[in-house]
């Protein structure tokens, strides 16, 4: 057994040597070896932005900035270090189709083995302009947004964090498989924010409907103004505002939900539900029409009931206070 083991070993060794050597260039399209040494990789790009309408960024794995610029034109810049094998394969790319910028990064084709440095971010300066549309997407890093305008924003990441503020929008998505995602003083008709797992939070947001959808993760609304609709498969959500005059639909699998308020509600009904855990509601001016003992069943209304406040709780509890 030992014997065959050592066999293998001498087998495998000489198929490895012979696909890194690779004499006959077999393997034209495969590159294998291991690279610890980078090189510095600086490229920019300029548009004009009377030309454009709408933008398309999109990159597979490198960190993007969407940034207010201080100019009337478009900028565009690659910064970062990568590989030196793979430096000169590594380019910016912006071109035009139609009305539409489309700024990407060229890398290397074909299949990599081994240990290659990869370390890019792609910034974009923007003069102040509505655009028609916007979409943003990476494979793997993070996506800063600060300072944009359009009809139609969307940002996509499959792995990495969002960081999106100052935004006016006619509806802005936001979503990402892995990763935080959090956005601040928004103004939108439609904001949707989703996560497969990361938390997600917004702060001074102004919309006519919120909704998220997180798999797994916490949940922070604050100082905002919007309908709400949402739901998490395991983690907590907690909304904070001055007060709750729009509807609200919250849904929790597994933790709990509060609501904190800086004033007592004056036309609220509150439904509340819970398989597992209970329910306590702060401020005396309700009425209730339904409150068992377990407490995980609360109905009542303050004042003539406008807004509705619904709340579904599979395994925690839920507060108003």
């Amino acid at each position: 057994m030992k014997k065959k083991t050592g066999v293998w070993i001498v087998v495998a060794g000489v198929v490895l040597l012979l696909l890194m050597m690779n004499p006959w260039n077999i393997f034209s399209d495969v590159q294998f070896g291991f690279s610890w040494e980078s090189k510095k990789i600086n490229e920019e790009k300029t548009w004009a932005a009377n030309d454009v309408q709408a933008l398309k960024v999109d990159t597979g794995s490198s960190n993007i900035a969407i940034i207010k610029g201080n100019s009337d034109d478009i900028k565009v810049r690659l910064d970062g270090k990568v590989s030196k094998t793979n430096a000169d394969q590594v380019r910016l790319k912006a071109e035009a189709t139609g009305d539409t910028l489309v700024v990407g990064i060229d890398m290397p084709e074909g299949i990599q083995f081994g240990i290659r440095i990869t370390d890019l971010e792609l910034t974009v300066e923007l003069p102040e302009k509505q655009w028609k549309d916007a979409e943003i997407r990476s494979g793997s890093g993070n996506i800063e947004i600060d300072g944009l305008r359009g009809d139609t924003v969307s940002v996509k990441l499959s792995s990495g964090n969002m960081d999106i503020q100052d935004v006016k929008a006619g509806s802005l998505t936001a979503h990402t498989s892995s990763g935080r995602i959090k956005v601040a003083d928004m103004e939108a008709e439609s904001l949707k924010l989703t996560s497969g797992s990361g938390n997600i939070s917004a702060e001074r947001y102004h919309a006519t409907t919120l909704s998220f959808q997180n798999g797994s993760g916490n949940v922070e609304l604050k100082d905002g103004e919007s309908a709400v609709q949402g739901k998490t498969g395991s983690g907590n959500i907690r909304l904070e505002a001055e007060r709750l005059i729009y509807d609200t639909d919250l849904q929790v699998g597994s933790g709990n939900v509060t609501i904190d308020l800086e004033q007592e509600p004056t036309s609220l009904k509150v439904d509340y539900q819970g398989s597992s855990g209970g329910g306590k509601i702060q401020w005396d001016g309700i009425q209730y029409e339904l409150k068992n003992e377990d407490r995980n069943k609360l109905k009542g209304t303050f004042g003539s009931g406008e807004a509705v406040l619904k709340v579904r709780t599979g395994s925690g509890n839920f507060r108003l206070e």
